[in-house]
């Protein structure tokens, strides 16, 4: 899987847990052309994601011939409740994520870490001639991506040198056998 669905599928969970009070609470992500749920809802917008910082990566000379680097990432999203449960949904939502244990471990399981979550923000909206209440959430986390690549691995250097009065051979290391 790349970065993006890696991210998307773990702050659902994440979000699932923290509004697991609610039964069968309808997470949908933005931006999809699917039909509007008839009961209470939440959106999912992903704003940003952003690398912070450079790689760390780990030495060349691992057993399994194989590079490992992980590269810090911050991801923003917005947090949509909609319906006339939104008000208790955001607050149940903000609450969990912030305090819960549960739903703490649910979002390390998934390579979340919350840095930074804003105030609920009361946003309704006019459809046809009623409002439907909105609220809105701003929560950034990281996520620490790490991938391993398979590398070619030098196993011997042989050094010869034939112009030198007395013929040089290096051997390194000096099992090799050179013809």
């Amino acid at each position: 899987m790349s970065v993006y669905s890696d991210v998307r599928a773990s702050i659902r969970k994440g979000a699932l847990a923290a509004l697991s009070e609610f039964t069968n609470p309808q997470v949908i992500f933005s931006h999809l052309s699917g039909t509007e749920p008839a009961e209470s809802y939440v959106v999912i917008n992903i704003l940003s994601i952003e690398q912070q910082g450079h790689h760390s990566t780990s030495t060349l000379a691992n057993a399994n011939e194989t590079l490992t680097f992980q590269v810090a990432y911050e991801v923003m999203v917005q947090f949509s409740f909609i319906g006339s449960l939104s008000g208790d949904m955001s607050q149940s939502f903000t609450q969990n994520i912030n305090n819960n244990p549960l739903t703490r471990l649910e979002l390390q399981r998934n390579k979340l870490g919350l840095m930074r979550k804003s105030q609920i923000r009361r946003a309704p909206q006019k459809r046809d001639t009623k409002w439907v209440e909105y609220h809105n959430l701003d929560v950034t986390f990281n996520y620490v991506v790490t991938t391993n690549q398979l590398v070619d691995v030098i196993e011997g250097v042989v050094l010869e040198d034939n112009l030198a009065e007395v013929p040089l051979l290096i051997k390194i290391p000096e099992s090799i056998i050179y013809p």
